[in-house]
C-alpha cells in the first residue's frame, strides 16, 4: 500500500475516532514504516512510530500491533547501524508477542526471522543463527513444507551457515 493511502486513512481516522485509538496507532506505525522504507529515518523515528507506541502502550489494543511498531523501530535502528537500540526494540517486540501468542504461533516466526538481519550486519553469526533456527522450528510446526515463509527461513538459515 502507498504512503498516500495510509495518510488518507489517518486523516479519516483522526476525524472519526478518539485521539488515542488503536486504528490511529496502527496507521501511524504503517506511515512510519513507509518512511523508513524510503530512507526517511528521522521522520519515522520521531514522528510516527513514537506516537504510535505512545497510543499502543496506553490502550488495550493488540499487543501484536505494538510488537510490530517495536519491530519497525528496530529495523530503523538497524539500518542506521545503532545495533544496541535495534536489539532492545526487537526484544521488546518479541516479548510482546510471546506474552500473548502460543509459543509456536507463525507470527513469532516472522519476528524471529527479522532479527537475524541485525546480527548479520553486526557480524554476530551465532546469535543470528539462534533466531533463524527458532523461526524455522516454529514455522515447521505450523506451516506446510513448501510455504513461502518457511522456504525463506530455511534459505536464511543456509546463508548464515555459510558465513559461520
Amino acid at each position: 500500500m502507498s504512503l498516500q493511502y495510509f495518510e488518507k486513512c489517518l486523516s479519516m481516522y483522526q476525524k472519526t475516532f478518539p485521539e488515542k485509538h488503536a486504528y490511529l496507532a496502527t496507521t501511524l506505525s504503517n506511515i512510519g514504516d513507509a518512511h523508513r522504507l524510503m530512507g526517511d529515518y528521522e521522520k519515522e523515528l520521531i514522528t510516527f512510530n513514537r506516537e504510535a507506541l505512545d497510543i499502543q502502550e496506553n490502550i488495550k489494543g493488540s499487543p501484536v500491533e505494538c510488537s510490530l511498531t517495536y519491530t519497525y523501530l528496530a529495523e530503523t535502528y538497524r539500518e542506521i547501524k545503532d545495533y544496541t537500540t535495534a536489539s532492545e526494540y526487537f526484544e521488546k517486540g518479541i516479548e510482546r508477542r510471546k506474552n500473548r501468542l502460543p509459543r509456536n504461533h507463525p507470527n513469532l516466526a516472522v519476528i524471529y526471522h527479522r532479527v537475524p538481519k541485525l546480527y548479520l550486519d553486526a557480524r554476530k553469526y551465532d546469535i543470528a543463527m539462534k533466531y533463524v533456527q527458532q523461526a524455522v522450528e516454529v514455522a515447521q510446526e505450523k506451516l506446510p513444507y513448501n510455504h513461502p515463509h518457511l522456504l525463506k527461513y530455511r534459505e536464511t538459515l543456509e546463508r548464515i551457515r555459510r558465513k559461520m
